[in-house]
């Protein structure tokens, strides 16, 4: 039967080491010089946003150029369309569109915002199905060497 005295130094141990053990139990209250770093980067990045140029709103789909000989795109009925070529020069897309249209091509283009910048995505279609889309898809990269892909209905104004 252990004594009084083992017992109370046993007590104490215990004691100390939950005194030891509360010391790491909880977190120091942040101070507010730490958080300089943080409010310097906030302060930044809200001055970025104020000087950064604000990105004019996409323009609706350009089809003017070839609109005499392709429809716009609003008065088709198909769902799928086929994206050729999507580029940065106007005249260099209309160049693919003509030639493309002079191929027996249904082709038309239209200019789009990406990340602040212009592009002219050259597209072929309507296609009321995908087989057809993917056909003529794979005949424009077959015969003239585009590599095209499918653009399904919810892509096809985007």
């Amino acid at each position: 039967m252990p004594n009084t005295m083992d017992i109370l130094l046993s007590m104490k141990k215990k004691i100390a080491k939950n005194e030891e053990k509360k010391k790491y139990d909880y977190v120091l209250p942040i101070r507010e010089e730490e958080l300089s770093f943080y409010n310097q980067l906030i302060d930044k990045k809200d001055m970025a946003k104020k000087s950064a140029p604000v990105a004019p709103p996409p323009k609706e789909p350009d089809i003017s150029p070839v609109q005499e000989t392709v429809e716009p795109v609003n008065n088709h009925t198909g769902d799928y369309s086929i994206q050729v070529a999507a580029l940065n020069d106007e005249g260099e897309t209309e160049k693919i569109v003509k030639k493309l249209i002079k191929l027996g091509y249904q082709a038309y283009y239209y200019q789009t915002m990406v990340k602040g910048k212009v592009y002219y995505r050259v597209r072929c279609g309507p296609f009321s199905n995908k087989e057809e889309a993917k056909s003529y898809a794979n005949k424009l990269a077959e015969i003239e060497g585009f590599k095209p892909f499918v653009v399904y209905p919810t892509n096809n104004n985007q």
